[in-house]
């Protein structure tokens, strides 16, 4: 994709506008609230930092190498998303940007390991508690299905994380055999519950 035709592109989005359809490498639709998209170079720090608050990271359990700092925060959130380079498809997992439609500010992100089928996600702390959890997972659903062509998606959560497991079932996610624990990236061992979402007719779209 051309850099012209990458602006045209997320401009469209971060304006508000009716947004073209996923090609030539970029994926952006609606769901439930949030306009999910391709992100920008830029927008893989704004993404970290919505979930770089003590409250996230209790659940995620990043490392501190990905961890956003406490001091910079703000600024990161405050900022417009979808500009500059479009982030280039990388192997393994694949990350699309949350964005709060009426602002063009990254609400959250979700992401898919295509090797596995297992998404996962994450919503910025001023967008939490409104109901958006279930328009974020559902749309991870939509983008393995009907965008990357992949039937069956599995998500894990810790048992005691009610309101993640309340977001996957209200998206259509249904429980599933998996791992009693799961290893975090910063060593924590915890109880995990596991979800899965099938489609019957994956497919892939233009981009």
């Amino acid at each position: 994709m051309t850099p012209g035709v990458v602006k045209r592109f997320l401009h469209a989005a971060s304006e508000g506008e009716t947004p073209v359809q996923c090609g030539r490498g970029c994926h952006v639709f609606h769901m439930q609230g949030l306009r999910l998209q391709t992100p920008t170079v830029q927008d893989v720090r704004i993404m970290f930092a919505a979930a770089s608050d003590p409250q996230a990271q209790r659940w995620l359990g990043w490392t501190s190498r990905d961890v956003i700092p406490q001091w910079d925060l703000e600024h990161q959130l405050a900022r417009t998303a979808g500009r500059g380079r479009a982030l280039s498809r990388a192997p393994g997992w694949r990350r699309l940007a949350a964005i709060d439609p009426t602002t063009g500010r990254v609400a959250g992100a979700l992401g898919i390991d295509e090797d596995t089928g297992e998404v996962g996600g994450w919503l910025a702390p001023r967008y939490r508690g409104r109901g958006l959890g279930s328009g974020l997972f559902a749309g991870a659903a939509e983008f393995a299905h009907h965008h990357l062509g992949i039937p069956n998606v599995t998500a894990g959560t810790e048992t005691r994380n009610a309101a993640c497991i309340a977001a996957l079932v209200s998206a259509g996610f249904t429980p599933a055999a998996g791992p009693v624990t799961h290893s975090l990236p910063d060593g924590r061992v915890v109880p995990a519950r596991w979800f899965r979402h099938q489609s019957a007719r994956p497919a892939m779209c233009e981009a």
